[in-house]
C-alpha cells in the first residue's frame, strides 16, 4: 500500500497519521505520480522550504506518497517518498471523490466538490457535492448511496478531519438550474 501524507514546509513536515493508504496504482492515478518525482528513500523524511523553521502555521504545502518496499518491488517503483504535483487542497478533494466514486461507480460521478461550513449546531462541517453523470440517479442503488456515505465518513476520519459531512447530489443540469436567475 502507498501512504498519502500532507506535508508542511519547514522542519516539521508531517504531524499525526497519513491521510490515506491506497494501492500504488490508485495513488499513481490520483496524484499523477511519475518516477521522476522521487525525493528521498524511506530512511529520510523529506523536507521543503525553510527547513530550520517551523512553518506549520502556513498549512500543508505538499502531498507526499510513501511507497513501501513490498509495493515497490511488485510494481517496479523505487521505495521511498514521491512529491506529487497535486496541491494539498486538490489532493484532499481527490481522496474524498475516490471514496465516494468507489461506492457509486466511477462512471456515475463527474466530480466531487468540498466546501467547509458549519452544521445547525455551529460545529465544523463539510459540504460535499457529488456531481452525477446524466442518468446516474436511476442507476445507483440505494445501498450504494448509504455505502458511499459511510465510506466518506470513514475517509474523513482516516484523514483526521472530524467535520460532519453534509452530502448533496446533483447533475450538471441541476447545478446550472440552481445557478440561474
Amino acid at each position: 500500500m502507498a501512504k498519502i501524507w500532507p506535508a508542511y514546509d519547514g522542519k516539521n513536515p508531517t504531524s499525526g497519521e497519513c491521510w490515506a493508504e491506497l494501492s500504488l496504482s490508485d495513488a499513481v492515478e490520483l496524484f499523477e505520480l511519475t518516477p521522476d518525482q522521487f525525493v528521498s528513500d524511506l530512511t529520510v523524511t523529506p523536507r521543503f522550504g525553510g527547513i530550520k523553521r517551523d512553518l506549520t502555521w502556513a498549512g500543508f504545502k505538499q502531498v507526499l506518497v510513501e511507497v513501501e518496499r513490498g509495493e515497490a518491488t511488485k510494481s517496479k517503483w523505487k521505495p521511498g517518498f514521491y512529491a506529487s504535483r497535486i496541491k494539498p487542497k486538490e489532493g484532499f478533494r481527490r481522496l474524498i471523490q475516490h471514496a465516494v466514486a468507489t461506492e457509486l461507480g466511477a462512471r456515475n460521478v463527474v466530480r466531487v466538490e468540498c466546501e467547509p461550513t458549519v452544521d445547525s449546531l455551529g460545529q465544523d462541517a463539510l459540504t460535499v457535492t457529488v456531481v452525477l453523470t446524466p442518468g446516474a440517479p436511476g442507476r445507483i442503488a440505494d445501498e450504494a448511496v448509504v455505502n458511499a456515505s459511510v465510506k466518506l465518513r470513514d475517509r474523513l476520519l482516516e484523514m483526521s478531519d472530524y467535520s460532519t459531512p453534509i452530502i448533496e447530489y446533483a447533475t450538471e443540469a441541476e447545478l446550472a438550474q440552481d445557478a440561474g436567475p
